[in-house]
This record gives C-alpha cells, sequence and structure tokens, in this order.
C-alpha cells in the first residue's frame, strides 16, 4: 500500500525527535561510564601507586585545559603595529596669504580688492613683457602709456585694468572704484581675467 504525504511528513518529523533523544542517551551513558571509571581508579589508587600517578597526571592535565581555556577566551588578538597616523599639515605661505585676501575681496573690503587686482595687474604685466620680449623698464613705461597699451593689446578691457599714470596707491585704487561704481568688482574682475587669459 503506498506511503501517503502525511505518512511520509509523520515519519520525518519522528525521525527529528528521535536524533536528540537518541544523543541525549549517549551523553548520559558516557557520564555514567565516565563516574564509574573514576570510582574504580580512585577505588584502586588505595593499592597501586602507578593508579596514583596517573591520576595526578589526569589531574593536572585537567587543570591546566581549564587555565588554558579560560585564559583563551579573555586574551585577544592585539593590534598590529602600525605607524601613528600623520597630523595634517597646515598649509602656510604665499599661495595660502593669497587666498585669504581673495576671500576677503569677495566680501566687499576695498583695501584686499585692491591688493588682489594688484597681483594680477603685476603677473600681466610680467606674461606680457616676456612675451613682448621687454625689459622691466620698458614694461613700466608701456604701462603708463594709454596709446602703447592699445596697440599692445587691442583690447579695452585690458588697457584699462593695466594702466597706470602714476605708481601712486591712489591710482591703484582707481580701477577698483570704477569697477564698483560700474557694476560690481566681481563682475568687473571676472571680465579681466577672462580676456587676460584668452590674450595672446
Amino acid at each position: 500500500m503506498p506511503r501517503t504525504v502525511y505518512d511520509r511528513m509523520e515519519s520525518e518529523i519522528l525521525g527529528r525527535s528521535l536524533v536528540p533523544l537518541r544523543q541525549r542517551l549517549v551523553e548520559g551513558a558516557l557520564i555514567v561510564a565516565m563516574i564509574f571509571l573514576l570510582g574504580y581508579l580512585l577505588y584502586a589508587a588505595q593499592f597501586s601507586g602507578t593508579v596514583r600517578w596517573f591520576l595526578g597526571f589526569a589531574v593536572i592535565a585537567v587543570i591546566a585545559g581549564y587555565a588554558w581555556l579560560f585564559l583563551a577566551r579573555r586574551t585577544s588578538e592585539p593590534a598590529p603595529l602600525l605607524r601613528p597616523a600623520e597630523r595634517p599639515r597646515l598649509r602656510t605661505g604665499e599661495l595660502r596669504a593669497l587666498a585669504s585676501v581673495v576671500h576677503r575681496a569677495n566680501q566687499g573690503l576695498l583695501y584686499s580688492q585692491v591688493a588682489v587686482t594688484t597681483r594680477a595687474r603685476d603677473a600681466f604685466a610680467e606674461r606680457t613683457r616676456l612675451a613682448r620680449g621687454l625689459s622691466p623698464e620698458a614694461m613700466r613705461r608701456l604701462g603708463r602709456d594709454g596709446a602703447a597699451l592699445r596697440e599692445a593689446y587691442h583690447d579695452p578691457v585690458l588697457e584699462d585694468f593695466v594702466y597706470l599714470r602714476t605708481p601712486d596707491t591712489d591710482e591703484r585704487y582707481r580701477w577698483v572704484r570704477e569697477a564698483r561704481d560700474r557694476g560690481g568688482f566681481e563682475v568687473a574682475f571676472h571680465e579681466v581675467l577672462d580676456r587676460m587669459e584668452a590674450w595672446r
């Protein structure tokens, strides 16, 4: 007679429940056997020195094994030896100083705007000098001559930016004040930078 699905399920459930029961019975039988063996050895130790020695070594081995397990649970792998993490270096110097001046210029501070435009003007004048093969003195004369600047750049924005009638501080403030009045320092200065990048 063929087995039904329910019969197979019942046999599987019974099989699973019998496995732990058998395991417990085997473990119980081993424990009882160990107790009987230990009792016999203790009884025989009264009459045999060899048994006494065996029991002594067994006790020492059990104590050593327990101590090893106790210590192994409490210990952990030491952290690997690594070099200490490097502290971030404080970036100081000319570039950091220029970045802070540019930040203040963006906030609308007049002196910082003059300092930024002065640096940009000097850098662009040096580029012009090298491109035209001029001496420093000849470049200074070119910067004071509007007609010569017009011929060198062919760009009214660059001409006005580089033009310095005199090396006085008031003349350096001139372009910044005019840029602020025209519509904002940032807009005018970005236009100058774009034209500087495009100039050949």
